[in-house]
């Protein structure tokens, strides 16, 4: 059993609202007129059919899946899962978020790396967690996680769940598979690593065996980027059944809507949407970073959807940002200090437009 909340301990506490679809695989009956869930069946939705149909208005009307079945059927078949290994939620967000509660009590420590995703502190620091961080790893070139700084401070604190983003956001830099796995033997038993990927289809070296669980450790997914839905909030937490069980146990029921569920498994049952997004990204990165270093910039490695460029200063960083929003165009600048010299740009067709990379140029000149 891996290590969890306190209160959860032994904790019986079924899902008061398991679904339509788990009743009719509990009862054996097939429901054709679904009249206890309260549901307002006859709702006209005027507007909605109007711009988008009665079918999206049908689904609409009713309540999704909690357990999402039919979508982690389809998960496991297109990414070589067991569905039994996976837990939906609203997006990667609310997986982190869901994680925490289900592994943490106020009081216990986390550690992450200085400047990573900030969603992963800013629902630690919500849960009373407090946040050890770790410094990047730089070289001339790179800048990467720090898995040894990460893992001397799991050990020095006790800290009860270690997050690594890996491509990580916003370096973009990665790890590879087998030096992954020697890092999860590494952690203490009571540690559970947060491992989140949710760029990890952007990234070829990424790709072997990476379907199956993780001793000591949640992996967490997105279709927001690879599969380009992010507007639909999809994300999924990869781990061993008992993990997946502990996760059920606090999980919100309805967190993902059935318009959701059945967009996703549309793009899903297409074998071309995702490979098509894929390969469009990794030519249109490729372009990117080389007509950005060409002009001059650092341009650090990436295995995601966007490229990071390194200044010199923090107010060369903000110097680029201002000068590109003042043409009506927006790049992140992350807030953190250990990294707010860095400018992440998203990759995109319009991005390598030769208006565009002028505006870069005489940002830097």
């Amino acid at each position: 059993m891996p290590r969890i909340a306190e209160h959860l301990r032994g904790l019986e506490n079924p899902n008061p609202f398991p679904g339509l679809v788990a009743f009719q695989k509990r009862t054996g009956y097939q429901v054709q007129y679904r009249l206890g869930g309260n549901e307002c069946l006859d709702a006209p939705l005027t507007v909605l059919q109007e711009h988008y149909g009665e079918e999206f208005c049908r689904l609409a009307r009713l309540y999704g899946d909690p357990g999402a079945s039919a979508l982690r059927e389809s998960l496991g078949r297109v990414h070589g899962i067991d569905p039994e290994h996976i837990c939906l939620d609203s997006g990667a967000d609310a997986v982190i978020a869901l994680c925490l509660r289900a592994l943490c009590v106020p009081g216990d420590k986390v550690v992450c790396t200085a400047g990573t995703y900030p969603t992963f502190g800013y629902f630690a620091r919500a849960a009373g967690c407090e946040v050890i961080e770790v410094d990047y790893q730089r070289t001339g070139h790179s800048l990467s996680v720090h898995l040894p700084g990460l893992l001397q401070e799991v050990v020095r604190t006790g800290a009860r769940v270690v997050y690594l983003a890996n491509p990580d956001n916003p370096s973009g830099s990665w790890w590879l598979p087998e030096v992954i796995d020697e890092f999860c033997r590494s952690l203490p038993d009571d540690c559970t690593l947060l491992l989140d990927e949710a760029y990890l289809d952007f990234c070829a070296d990424l790709q072997a065996d990476s379907g199956r669980p993780l001793p000591g450790c949640i992996r967490i997914r997105s279709l927001s980027k690879a599969y380009g839905l992010a507007g639909l909030r999809l994300g999924f937490a990869l781990a061993d059944e008992a993990f997946i069980e502990l996760l059920g146990k606090v999980r919100i029921h309805y967190a993902v809507g059935g318009l959701a569920q059945h967009a996703a498994q549309l793009v899903l049952d297409d074998p071309q949407h995702g490979e098509l997004i894929r390969t469009l990204n990794g030519l249109l990165r490729n372009s990117l970073g080389e007509r950005l270093r060409e002009v001059g910039y650092r341009v650090l490695p990436s295995g995601t959807n966007f490229v990071s460029l390194l200044l010199p200063s923090t107010r060369a960083a903000q110097h680029l940002q201002e000068h590109l929003l003042e043409h009506h165009i927006a790049v992140h600048r992350p807030a953190h200090p250990a990294v707010d010299n860095l400018i992440r740009v998203t990759v995109c067709e319009a991005v390598l437009e030769d208006e565009l990379i002028a505006l870069f140029e005489r940002a830097i000149a």
